[in-house]
């Protein structure tokens, strides 16, 4: 049995479905990874959950007031949610055989049906939530009853969990709730210990508490202080017809829950320390003791076999957040023994744990819709899909958690643009914009992950390819070599209507949505920045570029200060040969052509330049910049020159 189908109306960041999307969202049976950025509504879907088929470990959970969806002023004054509960086996549609609906396809299900009505304060009466929980679609069917509810039940760890404190002992322990649950726990209730013979070793648990228990008060320490108490002190406060008596026990109640509930699982101390030595261990560490606990009680029995995860990154260093998500994925996987699947759905704002995840897991969340990210919801390709396993890492998984997308084809572009950007005042990163370095070969992979197959609604996310135009300037042949035999390269090597295929094929590629290719209007980027109206910037930093190459490192300050003085003469005497606008981008671009200079460490002085403030600022140098990089910063941060439009609406967790 797993969760199919999790529907939700007005409750918190979803609406009705007209004026604020509804929660609509399809599970799969293994795991399932809820991402996007914060205030996405990715905790109110595992709320949702939890509030109709409730938690393993017995939590209060109540609807109030603001779990009504709030539109404007006006807030919702009933909601529902919906869960679909599908494959489930023989002895469970037995179990709950009165509330199961009947599919169009001859399967069963088990629908589960909370609805809730907000009833205000009135005279002389406090305000109060009425729901009812009910079988079948909408509602129509039978009262839920007990024994569908502990059928159902999720088991739920919150985030920043205090782990440490969940298997402490004490009454309802989360720890003794795992023990009595086990497969093998069946038949230790019976006390098996024998007083005729003391000595024998009971097999049952509550045998071998009675065997220590009556070893124990046998002991000498413990009879000497039995007898001290009753002898010398309680006899002071007998009466003739009742003598009162004391013993020292462990547990005055043998039986099984009250005994397990004495229990605590800890790791044992690491490096040189003895192993029964007491020893307390990091927040990490013990965050994954609880969730391989919670998984040996999800592996067995009846119920469902479906754990809620909040952020398991809590405390947790990227190696050992790589370990967890192997642990989750392995136990989530399908089983070909007789051990069960685990269903997962987990949400988490770590790209370390996405990266080491299938992209087919996730589910984006933006502004209260689900966009599930799975082979036929999204414009990917089943060659995107296996590359995209391969290759995508950390750096580059933030792209799912951000509220705009650049994509770039090298480092020169991952470090000079968010520079760039700062100083035009229009910050990426104040915009929660990622910019994200996909290489010369992977562009075209990356491009499709935030578009939408199918006629669901649309992604609203900005995402922009920038990449290179690959034809070179016909003035460029007087240091660029001709290309073999065929191949096209040159400007000239095309007439109007080529060139204009060439570049709508090369947009059509990955444009779709709101992710749109801007491709350079000349040749590169650092050669259209000089060509536009950054062409000092970058003939200095190049020249800075190439002296840093002759040291083969950086420049020390000193050596920096004269390379800078000599750029400045230069750059002087250039400005004096009346070149034309393509002849002074060649001479400024060439030596970088010829590998006279790292890219990378040009774009760095370039961002050290701007940073300056000596190269311009604001929208004066944001007119200066080449067409291409000005659409892509207008489709990202917006037009400072159109009024901002204001969200009508805000989802939050």
């Amino acid at each position: 049995m797993y969760l199919k189908h999790i529907r939700a109306n007005n409750f918190r960041a979803f609406g009705d479905g007209k004026k604020a999307p509804a929660l609509d969202w399809a599970l799969r049976p293994g795991l399932n990874i809820l991402v996007g950025e914060n205030d996405a509504g990715k905790t109110t879907i595992v709320d949702a959950i939890r509030q109709i088929l409730l938690t393993t470990s017995y939590e209060n959970i109540r609807l109030y007031e603001h779990d009504f969806h709030i539109h404007g002023t006006e807030r919702a004054t009933s909601l529902w949610i919906e869960a679909t509960l599908c494959d489930l086996s023989s002895e469970q549609q037995a179990s709950v055989l009165e509330w199961l609906t009947h599919e169009s396809d001859g399967s069963c299900s088990l629908i589960i049906h909370l609805s809730a009505r907000w009833i205000p304060p009135q005279p002389n009466k406090r305000a109060r939530v009425e729901f009812s929980v009910r079988a079948g679609k909408e509602g129509i069917g039978q009262e839920i009853g007990s024994t569908v509810r502990e059928l159902i039940r999720a088991t739920y760890l919150r985030p920043l969990r205090d782990a440490e404190a969940e298997l402490r002992p004490g009454r309802q322990s989360r720890l003794s709730q795992i023990l009595a649950a086990h497969k093998n726990i069946d038949g230790q209730e019976v006390n098996d210990f024998q007083t005729a013979n003391p000595n024998d070793v009971p097999k049952n648990i509550v045998g071998l508490m009675a065997f220590s228990q009556h070893h124990i008060g046998e002991h000498t320490v413990i009879k000497s202080v039995e007898q001290d108490i009753n002898q010398n002190y309680l006899e002071e406060f007998s009466f003739e017809s009742e003598k009162l008596q004391s013993r020292i026990r462990i547990t005055p109640d043998l039986s099984l829950t009250p005994i397990l509930e004495k229990f605590e699982l800890a790791l044992l101390p690491g490096g040189d320390v003895d192993p029964n030595a007491r020893c307390a261990r990091g927040l990490g560490y013990n965050n994954a003791l609880f969730m391989a606990t919670e998984l040996v009680l999800l592996r067995e029995g009846d119920d469902l076999a479906l754990l809620l995860i909040e952020e398991p990154e809590a405390h947790l260093h990227p190696q050992l957040q790589y370990r967890v998500m192997d642990l989750l994925e392995n136990h989530s996987k399908t089983k070909e023994t007789d051990e069960r699947q685990v269903q997962v759905v987990m949400t988490t704002h770590s790209p370390s744990l996405v990266s080491h995840t299938d992209i087919e897991n996730m589910t984006l969340v933006h502004k209260a819709q689900t966009f599930p990210l799975s082979a036929g919801n999204t414009k990917l390709k089943k060659t995107d899909y296996s590359f995209l396993r391969r290759f995508i890492e950390a750096t580059k998984a933030n792209l799912f958690f951000a509220r705009g997308v650049m994509m770039v084809e090298g480092p020169a572009e991952a470090i000079l643009l968010p520079t760039l950007a700062e100083v035009c005042d229009r910050s990426l990163s104040k915009h929660g914009v990622s910019l994200v370095n996909v290489g010369h070969t992977g562009l075209f992979h990356y491009a499709r992950i935030l578009q939408v197959e199918g006629a669901g609604p649309e992604l609203k996310i900005p995402v922009v390819c920038l990449t290179d135009r690959d034809i070179v300037p016909e003035s460029a042949k007087t240091f660029v070599s001709a290309p073999g035999e065929g191949k096209k390269r040159f400007t000239s090597d095309y007439n109007e209507e080529e060139l204009a295929k060439f570049l709508l094929d090369k947009s059509n590629r990955a444009q779709g949505g709101s992710t749109i290719v801007c491709i350079s209007d000349k040749w590169t980027l650092e050669y259209d920045l000089a060509y536009f109206g950054c062409a000092k910037l970058m003939y200095y930093a190049i020249q800075l570029g190439r002296k840093a190459k002759t040291k083969g490192e950086r420049l020390e300050d000193a050596d920096e200060t004269k390379a800078k003085e000599a750029a400045k003469e230069s750059w002087e005497e250039l400005e004096t040969k009346g070149l034309t606008e393509e002849e002074l981008a060649n001479q400024i671009f060439k030596p970088l052509y010829n590998k006279e200079a790292s890219k990378a460490i040009v774009a760095q002085y370039a961002a050290e330049l701007l940073l300056s403030g000596e190269f311009g600022s604001g929208d004066e140098l944001f007119n200066r910049l080449p067409p291409y990089l000005k659409k892509a910063f207008i489709h990202l941060t917006g037009d400072k020159s159109k009024p901002a439009t204001k969200t009508e609406t805000t989802a939050v967790n």
